[in-house]
């Protein structure tokens, strides 16, 4: 049951980050690396509202800035001495100040 609790998961490691935080997750699964993707591109929208809304009336922030745009790979030098990393990518984001819980 890794892709039901994946999101989950992150969210709660989410939800914890103070401002300024980051994640970090390294997928070895391509399922798993959308999963992380759409999440941290979805949690870093701010607005949801239809363009034609004159104003917004969701009122959602952006919770997250990605700091990799593309998964970041292991290196050649990386993959001749681990072989298994080869499936692996990383991605990382940052939680925004507005976004944290007030201690």
């Amino acid at each position: 049951r890794e892709m039901e609790v994946l999101p989950k998961g992150l969210r709660q490691a989410i939800g914890l980050l103070g401002a300024g935080g980051r994640i970090v997750v390294i997928a070895y699964h391509s399922l798993e690396d959308r999963i992380v993707k759409n999440l941290f591109r979805d949690e870093g929208k701010g607005c949801i509202c239809p363009p034609r809304m004159p104003q917004c009336g969701c009122g959602r922030n952006a919770t997250l800035r990605q700091l990799t745009g593309k998964p970041l790979r292991p290196s050649e030098a990386e993959l001749a001495m681990n072989p298994r990393a080869r499936s692996a990518r990383l991605r990382a984001a940052e939680r925004l100040p507005d976004a944290a819980k007030a201690p």
